[in-house]
């Protein structure tokens, strides 16, 4: 049931936008259509609609104080935001790729998975072990900060199920969730509250969690021969990404979740002063290969600086922002690097809510489409014929 108080805001709100609206169209008073008199803008194809909506959209002074005020009521009165975006409590956004499938059907779940696997027997089939790094999703760590309002059955199932489906798979997948949880219990804030990612902390912990599960299952390889050094460097305010979901800015910022800080971090070899012809070699040729997403892409997060100070171990970072787990991987399968110097280890690293997302590349589904057709014809799926 509606209370009285959003109804009346409701109507306030109305009459205001309804104002507004009829100042704005003052803005047409003095529209003329663009091109010359000869040649005008087509109506059949949508030039001359376009065109209305642009100066409308320039000659409306108070468009801004529309969004940001729909959005100071929305979040205000009702904790919603922009779809996409899940209002919690405290001032905790998550988005909804963690709580809702991103397809209609379970199903995507099924075809990720198969990707993993298929990814694993790839690289197996090529003599390079896989060390599959799920990054578990806020708000299965902060799920109180949620409200009444929890992912779906799927989605609250799907870290344990990755686990379980990976086992008899030709990978190492650690069960990082217990270190992440332990230490968030203990006071360590792992993920932001109005990000996506992780805080540069929570990257650590997992970082050290799973440069211990890695050396266990890889022992005969070489660890700890490299000593790294972090260094913590300027605090400053972070604009988390969920805050795109609530347009606040630049009239109601303060009515928002209250601002956040990171502490930036980098870190090097301990000899960074170090500029011999050896030591740059050895950092061109690791051997170990970091793939993921932007939890390990954005240096501010400082993944794989922390993965190596633990690992002891330099490695290749080959992660990319905005592309999902599985189109840096595709990619770095087909290149030459791979082709010409295949590492001792790859690391893949892929936040839990990806599982349940479509894959949207059409080069990335390619390579998957690729490989089935030379396993049904019988055919190995060997570094040449997968380029």
């Amino acid at each position: 049931m509606i209370t009285t108080s959003r109804k009346i805001t409701a109507c306030v709100f109305i009459a205001i936008v309804l104002g507004l609206g009829v100042m704005s169209l003052r803005s047409l008073g003095d529209y003329s259509p663009k091109g010359s008199q000869d040649q005008g803008l087509d109506p059949v194809n949508g030039e001359l609609a376009r065109d209305v909506e642009s100066h409308y959209d320039d000659g409306f002074p108070v468009r801004e104080l529309g969004t940001n005020l729909w959005a100071a009521i929305n979040y205000t009165l009702f904790r919603e935001g922009r779809p996409g975006v899940t209002v919690g409590e405290q001032g905790w956004l998550f988005t909804d790729e963690e709580l809702f499938l991103g397809a209609e059907t379970p199903a995507v779940i099924d075809r990720n998975l198969e990707r993993v696997q298929a990814v694993a027997e790839h690289l197996r089939s090529e003599g390079v072990p896989l060390a599959l790094l799920v990054v578990p999703s806020k708000a299965r760590l902060y799920s109180e900060k949620l409200g009444d309002l929890q992912p779906v059955p799927e989605m609250r199932a799907l870290y344990q199920r990755f686990l379980t489906q990976m086992q008899p798979a030709p990978v190492v997948a650690p069960d990082l969730l217990p270190n992440l949880a332990d230490a968030r219990f203990k006071g360590t804030q792992v993920f932001l509250r109005t990000d996506t990612h992780w805080t540069p902390a929570g990257a650590d912990v997992f970082a050290r969690s799973a440069a211990t599960a890695i050396q266990q299952a890889f022992s005969g390889q070489a660890w700890g021969d490299t000593e790294f050094k972090t260094s913590l460097g300027e605090t400053r305010k972070h604009e988390g990404d969920l805050l795109t979901y609530l347009p606040l800015e630049p009239l109601f910022p303060d009515l928002g979740p209250d601002p956040e800080t990171v502490t930036e971090r980098s870190t090097a070899p301990a000899d960074d002063g170090s500029t011999s012809a050896e030591s740059l070699f050895a950092e061109t040729t690791a051997d170990v290969v970091l793939v993921g997403t932007s939890y390990s892409a954005n240096p501010l997060w400082d993944f794989p600086g922390a993965l190596k100070r633990h690992l002891g171990r330099d490695l290749i970072n080959v992660s990319d922002e905005g592309q999902g787990p599985f189109q840096p991987m595709t990619e770095y399968l087909r290149s030459d690097e791979f082709r010409n110097h295949p590492p001792e280890l790859v690391i893949w690293e892929i936040p839990e809510r990806y599982l349940a997302q479509p894959v949207q590349s059409e080069a990335t589904l390619a390579w998957f489409e690729r490989r089935e057709n030379l396993l049904a014809q019988g055919s190995g799926p060997g570094r040449p014929s997968m380029q």
